[in-house]
């Protein structure tokens, strides 16, 4: 009786560490000293990535949130999100998005990015129908860091896509692995964005226009996020 009190106390406790941050798209739960980086510190990454690089086309993260407070901001591990209003994706191109090769789009452009990474790669899409999740790896050599992994839940909406890319130190990873996934797959999309059946998905062929390897680019971006964050703020000062 007294060690089912204990693990009950213990479950308890750790429920009330939990933070759960609820946004207009999606509502998260975290772990205890997560905190939600400042959108101002968001902005200013953005902001500085199209300044120096006003063709590329750079990916505008909505949320962040790290495991410790900051500054310093955007420091491993920590959680990007990003609210893509590409339009409805259907079944079938869900079903489709493993014989994608997301390497091929970021590799058209990886000279953007060269100094603050290398020997990038990217597993293949899988979509797991029961979570509505679709599941991508990565992984990259950053500079200043060493090796750092990523697990990314895509998960479909009726107006696009909920992107959650988790990274650590690939070192940590494993450590980190299922407090990652706990994360994506505790995500719950606000009602109106739930994806739900439509007759569109028995159509033949793809009906949105939405290019999916689109999708490997924000998440190898976000590998390096804290580290470009870094090296700009460096530049200013």
């Amino acid at each position: 009786m007294r060690k089912l009190s204990a693990i009950a106390a213990l479950v308890l406790a750790g429920a009330a560490t939990a933070a759960e941050y609820s946004k207009p798209e999606v509502t998260v739960s975290l772990p205890g000293g997560w905190v939600e980086v400042p959108d101002a510190v968001l902005q200013q990454f953005h902001d500085e990535m199209k300044r120096q690089a006003p063709l590329a086309n750079i990916p505008k993260y909505t949320y962040a949130f790290q495991s410790t407070d900051g500054p310093p901001w955007l420091t491993y591990p920590y959680l990007l999100v990003k609210v893509t209003p590409t339009g409805r994706p259907t079944e079938k191109e869900l079903q489709d998005l493993p014989s994608i090769d997301l390497n091929d789009k970021f590799q058209e452009k990886s000279g953007d990015w060269s100094n603050v990474m290398k020997d990038t790669s990217l597993g293949k899409m899988r979509y797991d129908k029961a979570a509505n999740v679709v599941w991508i790896t990565s992984k990259s050599e950053v500079v200043g860091i060493g090796e750092v992994s990523g697990i990314s839940g895509i998960i479909p909406t009726e107006k696009g896509f909920v992107e959650l890319h988790a990274y650590a130190k690939t070192a940590d990873f494993p450590a980190h692995f299922p407090t990652f996934e706990k994360i994506i797959t505790g995500a719950k999309v606000a009602p109106d964005l739930q994806y739900k059946p439509s007759w569109v998905d028995v159509l033949p062929g793809p009906v949105s226009r939405f290019d999916f390897k689109q999708l490997g680019f924000a998440l190898v971006v976000g590998l390096a996020v804290g580290v470009i964050f870094s090296l700009t703020r460096r530049k200013q000062g």
